[in-house]
């Protein structure tokens, strides 16, 4: 079978993380994506945060990797690869982005945002480690 590989951006401000909601789908996600042919994890964050948000890449740390048995878009495993991640530009929705919201920890709990199954997996630990 096979598996969705994504670099996924946590890109935090004010204990709180931008995320992102694609034109046509449901759900919000992490900005970043598929990572395409044999690209690297800064050539596919550098790409998709161009492409999704006007914005460029000042650093970026490895977070954690989570394997998720079904992606919310494709119905197939995710190997989710989440970055700590500095950006400098002003954000704007762009090409596949409807929209961009700041998500906080009384947010998740709340459930303010139609958010990605996944986000019940990594957002714990994102609260544990006090980044939210």
């Amino acid at each position: 079978m096979n598996k969705v590989k994504k670099a996924g951006a946590l890109i935090f401000r004010d204990k709180s993380f931008l995320i992102v909601k694609p034109k046509n789908k449901p759900y919000f996600i992490n900005p970043g994506g598929k990572y395409e042919g044999s690209e690297s994890t800064l050539d596919c964050l550098k790409r998709e945060l161009k492409e999704e948000l006007g914005v460029e890449i000042l650093s970026y740390n490895h977070y954690n990797t989570y394997n998720i048995p079904e992606a919310v878009h494709s119905g197939l495993p995710l190997s989710l690869e989440l970055y700590k991640v500095e950006i400098s530009g002003d954000i704007k929705p762009l090409s596949e982005i409807e929209e961009t919201q700041w998500l906080s920890k009384e947010e998740f709990n709340s459930k303010k945002f139609n958010l990605a199954p996944s986000f019940n997996i990594f957002v714990p630990d994102l609260i544990k480690d006090e980044l939210l």
